[in-house]
This record gives C-alpha cells, sequence and structure tokens, in this order.
C-alpha cells in the first residue's frame, strides 16, 4: 500500500472530532436531570401478536423477515432469504461458493445499498456486495426499504442508495443472563457448517436501565459443490451429457464480536468487530468441452465500528458512527491469455469513515414523553457524512485510485395521523484521485426525495414517492487501463412509486388476518454505464450510453390463520411484473428489448403449518425467461424456472434448554435449472441442521 497517499491528517481530525463529541456529551448527560423519562427507537421485529401489524404501514415500500420467518424458509444464507422479496433479482452464479449480487426493481446491484446493524458495506473497487458471504445464524432481522426512509436520525449514506438493505443482529435483549447457541449443518457435496454463539447481559445493581449486552458469534462452512448436471449441446432436441461442476469448493470462516452499552435511560453505545476470510474454487461457465477450470478466488475482510445514539431530551436526538474497514483479495487464473500465461493479482481497499446526525422535533414540549403521539407531528434531521476509500493492486497497469466522499442529508417529517410526509435533500461532493497520473474529477450532485401517504381508513393507507438518486462510477469503470474511462459520468436514477396497503381486521373471532400491498412504479435510467468490446473480447471500453425505463407492478400477501392457541397456518406470497426496456438509440437493434437478466414475471409463496411441537413448510420461487443479452432473440434466451422446496423442523424444551432439528428438501423437481447463463445449479438434494440453545 501506498501509505503516504493516506489522509492521515484526515482520519487522526475526525477520529479526534467523534472522541470529543462523545465526551462532551457523556458529560452533559451526567449534568442533566437523570429522572427524566427518557428511551431510544427499538429495532421493530415483527411477530404473530394480537395487536402487531403484518405489514409496515409506511411512506416507502418496505418488506421485513423476522427470525422466525427466516427459519422456516429453505435458507442458508442472507441471499437465499432475499429471493423470497418482490421486486429482487438475485444473480446466482451456482453453487454455495459462486457469487450472489442483488437486483431490486430493474436497476443494477450498485443500487442496492446493504446496512449492517446501521453503517454501510461497501466495495469501493466493483460496487457490488456479494451476499453469499453473510450468515443468517445471527440475524434478527431483514428489511427492504424502497424509497425515503420514514426515520430522521439516519446517516446521510442511508439516503445515497436506491434500495435499502437493513440488517439487524444484535438489537433484542436474551432470555437469560447467559445465553449459549452452538448448531451444525450438514449436507451433500461434502457441505458442513458448524456455528457456535455466545451472549451475556449484565445489568447495573444500582441502576437497572442500565446495562451490557455482549456476545461472540463465530461459524465455519465448507463445501465441495461437485454437484452433477446435465449438459445440453445446443437445443432441448440435441445431445446431452451427464456432467459434474468443476472448481466448486468453498471454505470459510467468519467471526463476530458484538458490545451494546445502555449508558443511561436514552443513551447507548454499540461496537462491532468482524472478521471474515475465505478461499474458493471459482466455476467456469458450461462451455462444451471445456469444463475445468482452475481459477481461484481468496479474500480477507476485516472492519471495526460503532455508534453512539443519544437523546438529551423529547427534542432532541443525536447519532454518530465510524467505522474503518480492510479488505484484502486475492485472484489467480493460470490459463489466461496473455504473455505468462498465467494472471495473479491481490487487491487490497481500506475505508475510514465517519457520520454525524441530529433530530428536532419542534413541536414536542417539555415534560412529555419521548415518543409521544401528537396530532400534528414535524421532525427534522440533519446528517453529515463524510469516508475516504483507496484501493491498492499489485497490477502495474493499475492507477492506485482513491476517492474523498462528503454526504450532506436534510430530512424532514411530517406527521398529522391521516396524513405523512417525508422529504429529504441529499448533497454529495465525490473526488476521485488517481495517484499515478495525478489525474482526478470531482463530482457534485443534489438528490432530492419526496414521499407521501394517507391512512384513508384504519386498515387501509395509500402512498406515493419520488426519488432522484445516482450511482458513482466504481473504480473498476474509471481506472482500469483496459477498461477505464475517466470522462464517465454517474448513471443518474429516477424513480415513482403509488402503492396501497390493506389489512383485514381479526376475522372469525380473531383467528384470520390478512394484509395485502399493491405497488406500480416507474424508474428511469440515464448515462447508464456499459461496456463495448473494442480490438477483442479482453479490451473494453466503458461508456454512458444508454436509456433505460422501467415499468413494473408487485403484489405482495400474508395470511395468518389461528386454529388453536399455539396452531398458526400461515401463508406468504408476491408476484412481480417488470418492463425494463432500452430506450437508448430507435435505430439499434436492442431498442424496446428487456433489458438483460430481467425477467417480465416472477414470485414466490411459502405456506407453514406451525403446531406446539413441529412445523412444517413448503416454498416455491418463480422465475419468468430471461435474455443473457441485449436482442430479445432466442439464442440469447435464458429459460424459466420453478424451484420447490420443503422444511421440517422440530423444536423441544428440556430443562429450560432448547434442543432442535430442522431437515430441508430442496429444489424437489431435481432441475438445473439457470439464473446465470451457463451457471447451472444444483438439482435436488437435501439439508439437515441441529442446534442447541441453553
Amino acid at each position: 500500500m501506498r501509505w503516504g497517499s493516506f489522509p492521515y491528517r484526515f482520519i487522526t481530525r475526525m477520529l479526534m472530532v467523534g472522541i470529543l463529541l462523545f465526551v462532551v456529551l457523556s458529560d452533559m448527560t451526567a449534568q442533566q436531570d437523570t429522572t427524566q423519562s427518557m428511551q431510544l427507537n427499538e429495532v421493530l421485529i415483527q411477530g404473530y401478536g394480537e395487536h402487531e401489524s403484518l405489514v409496515p404501514f409506511s411512506t416507502a415500500a418496505v418488506q421485513t423477515l423476522n427470525t422466525k420467518e427466516i427459519q422456516h424458509l429453505p435458507t442458508l444464507q442472507l441471499s437465499d432469504a432475499l429471493k423470497f422479496m418482490s421486486g429482487v433479482v438475485v444473480k446466482d452464479y451456482g453453487g454455495i461458493g459462486g457469487l450472489k449480487t442483488v437486483s431490486v426493481r430493474g436497476l443494477g446491484s450498485q443500487h442496492t445499498g446493504v446496512l449492517y446493524d446501521g453503517i454501510p458495506l461497501t466495495d469501493c473497487q466493483t460496487g457490488q456486495i456479494d451476499l453469499g458471504k453473510l450468515s443468517l445464524e445471527n440475524v434478527s432481522a431483514i428489511e427492504l426499504t424502497v424509497g425515503t426512509d420514514e426515520h430522521v436520525l439516519l446517516p446521510a449514506r442511508a439516503h445515497s442508495y436506491s434500495n435499502l438493505i437493513k440488517i439487524s443482529t444484535f438489537h433484542t435483549l436474551p432470555l437469560k443472563p447467559v445465553q449459549l447457541k452452538a448448531s451444525f449443518t450438514m449436507g451433500p457435496y461434502q457441505l458442513y457448517s458448524p456455528m457456535v454463539q455466545f451472549t451475556q447481559l449484565v445489568k447495573s445493581k444500582k441502576l437497572p436501565q442500565r446495562y451490557l449486552l455482549w456476545g461472540i458469534h463465530a461459524q465455519f462452512l465448507q463445501s465441495e459443490g461437485n454437484y452433477p448436471f446435465l449438459l445440453h449441446y445446443g437445443s432441448s432436441t440435441d445431445s446431452v451429457s451427464h456432467e459434474i461442476r468443476q472448481n466448486t469448493d468453498i471454505s470459510t470462516y467468519s467471526t463476530e464480536l458484538n458490545a451494546l452499552w445502555q449508558l443511561r435511560q436514552g443513551e447507548q453505545l454499540s461496537v462491532k468487530g468482524y472478521y471474515y476470510t475465505s478461499d474458493r474454487g471459482l466455476p467456469s461457465a458450461t462451455i462444451f468441452y471445456n469444463l475445468n477450470n482452475r481459477q481461484r478466488l481468496s479474500n480477507r475482510n476485516g472492519f471495526g465500528q460503532m455508534s453512539y445514539r443519544k437523546m438529551f431530551n423529547n427534542r432532541w436526538s443525536y447519532l454518530l458512527n465510524a467505522k474503518f474497514n480492510y479488505d484484502y483479495t486475492h485472484y489467480v487464473d493460470p490459463d489466461y491469455l496473455n504473455d505468462m500465461h498465467r494472471l495473479d493479482n491481490t487487491y487490497e481497499q481500506y475505508e475510514g469513515y465517519v457520520s454525524n446526525a441530529f433530530s428536532f422535533a419542534p413541536l414536542h414540549k417539555k415534560g412529555e414523553e419521548p415518543g409521544q403521539a401528537l396530532r400534528h407531528d414535524l421532525l427534522f434531521g440533519l446528517a453529515n457524512d463524510l469516508f475516504y476509500n483507496q484501493l491498492e493492486s499489485d497490477n502495474i497497469d493499475y492507477e492506485h485510485p482513491a476517492r474523498f466522499t462528503t454526504l450532506t442529508a436534510l430530512s424532514a417529517r411530517y406527521d398529522s395521523r391521516p396524513v405523512t410526509i417525508n422529504g429529504n435533500l441529499l448533497f454529495t461532493t465525490v473526488n476521485n484521485i488517481a495517484q499515478d497520473t495525478a489525474v482526478g474529477k470531482t463530482f457534485l450532485h443534489l438528490s432530492p426525495a419526496l414521499s407521501i401517504s394517507w391512512r384513508a381508513h384504519k386498515h387501509v393507507q395509500l402512498r406515493a414517492f419520488y426519488k432522484d438518486i445516482f450511482r458513482m462510477p466504481t473504480f473498476n469503470d474509471l481506472y482500469y487501463r483496459e477498461v477505464g474511462n475517466l470522462r464517465l459520468k454517474p448513471e443518474k436514477t429516477h424513480q415513482w412509486d403509488l402503492g396501497l396497503v390493506m389489512e383485514t381486521p381479526k376475522l372469525w373471532r380473531g383467528t384470520f388476518n390478512m394484509a395485502v400491498t399493491l405497488d406500480g412504479y416507474y424508474n428511469i435510467v440515464r448515462d447508464k454505464i456499459v461496456a463495448f468490446p473494442t480490438r477483442n473480447l479482453f479490451s473494453w471500453s466503458m461508456l454512458n450510453y444508454g436509456v433505460v425505463h422501467i415499468a413494473g407492478a408487485e403484489l405482495t400477501a400474508k395470511a395468518i390463520y389461528t386454529f388453536h392457541r399455539d396452531c398458526h397456518l400461515i401463508f406468504q406470497g408476491n408476484v412481480t411484473y417488470q418492463h425494463a426496456v432500452d430506450r437508448t438509440d430507435a435505430d439499434s437493434p436492442t431498442y424496446g428489448h428487456q433489458i438483460p437478466y430481467t425477467p417480465r414475471w416472477s414470485g414466490s409463496a411459502s405456506a407453514t403449518i406451525r403446531l406446539p411441537f413441529i412445523s412444517v413448510s413448503y416454498a416455491v420461487m418463480l422465475c419468468g425467461d430471461r435474455y443473457a443479452l441485449g436482442e430479445n432473440i432466442p439464442a440469447n434466451l435464458v429459460s424459466g424456472y420453478a424451484d420447490h422446496s420443503l422444511s421440517i423442523q422440530h423444536e423441544s424444551i428440556i430443562k429450560g434448554s432448547t434442543l432442535g432439528f430442522k431437515f430441508e428438501l430442496l429444489n424437489l423437481s431435481d432441475k438445473n435449472y439457470e439464473i446465470v447463463r451457463n451457471y447451472p445449479m444444483q438439482g435436488a438434494g437435501f439439508r439437515l441442521k441441529a442446534y442447541l440453545q441453553f
């Protein structure tokens, strides 16, 4: 790494500012009246209680999955759970070790942000987050937000994405002071994954509202992934052969340390340390007579983050976030077509991040309880984020780029009970620095967003929103000598949405409840960044050449029937229609054609019978035909698929401890369908999981 370019003064100053703010705020807290009642906003974990809503009533299109819902779906990784959300397309390159990225409502994966306990996960090199490396074992809730988040006390970076995935891992108090959980998952093709998690809650004897919650989570996963598949030589009527997937092995290890201090009522500090390492083979496309591949990818990722939240009174609140992230990638291709017949590259990413956010509620009066419902509620928020990214490589043709970004967001929320209005203005300043050539470029952009909802009835809500956002070119887009273009402009995205949310009251003496959401949306992407071949297939050029119009609709439904005190029948389903077409050039052969890997129709459904001693779930994922390239011709067609699965789960309480088993039958139709062309998925299989919590 070229340490001379790293802005030590900036990082040092930001850390000093953060420490100073923390000390000052702690001192202010010590001087104020501790008898005043204050509380922090808690993370909402949806359940099936008597008074809880099945769907969020929000100005944005929000979908959630809680722990129980995740447990009853056929899931091993985070990407598996997201496949059951409407409007989501997960690009899966096959097997457990294959890359998994997500696209929401026809927008690229770079437009979807991932917040891990409130702080973003980032990749400045490609802009894509590999969701396959995130475990579900310690996840308490997943939330997908399309539109403007209703909370005003947020880091500015949360407003910089077209879509936002929030992952919560450490926000619920355990039932016991000391809790230990261990699990073991096994499956075919040498899949096994042990996990252990320890949590301790330490309460203050003098002040019950003070406590320390800390825990450690560790998991190992290994799989050979050498599953069989059927290779078609041409059309469905041509000859086929039975093959074995090659170079699909993977081994990963991850550990996570969390600590949460409730310092005073209304004051909270949390820290997280994370480390992940992996080594995997990269399976190749199933090209005829050349199925083997020797490319390898090794990755190490570690980060430390902290979040301090303080509610001074019922009017003022403050949020401080900070993070340092390091990521190391080693890629080897022993069959690369160059003079050395080998490609061996390493990449190192660094990020320093500091965020300060305030919220102000002018209509709240002294003495009122925080969070008390007012007939007219007005909230303002102001957030400023500073972060620095740097990418290093041993590639002699690399520019050693760095990027300094400032985000400032002004938010407002007005709630008159039947009507809620949210809005924010995001101002972005990005300065790119190419160290070897001293060439840099500065981007400025102002992004407005506005959303409104009307509670027409206790169980009916109408909502609409508009959001303007843009995607910065990644370091690969700008600086790779073979593909980079320093003149690239950011992708500009305009999103419109009109939605309806309905929930029935408790019917049939409170035994049945149902909720339905319907959203129609329209997106326009301008200055789309695309790659065009130049001299040959190994030399490409990146250009702003594209306009894409996306019109779609999403329908989701959730229903619960309680036929006994502890016996439930739960149904969840969604269907998505997307008409995402190229509107760049009327004379182009791709004009008016569906963009690659975006199906017209997709959806999923699950049904669960939950009894006191056993739960049985059936789930199906459906995806229509897609096209691998821009021209919608038969040669580019990727056929649709239906993936059926069945899971059975049993839990027993033995002397206060929980012993559970989960058995999953996967891909019951035994089809090697393809999500990405020439990357066949695994056929029929199983997984068995045993877990103990005490």
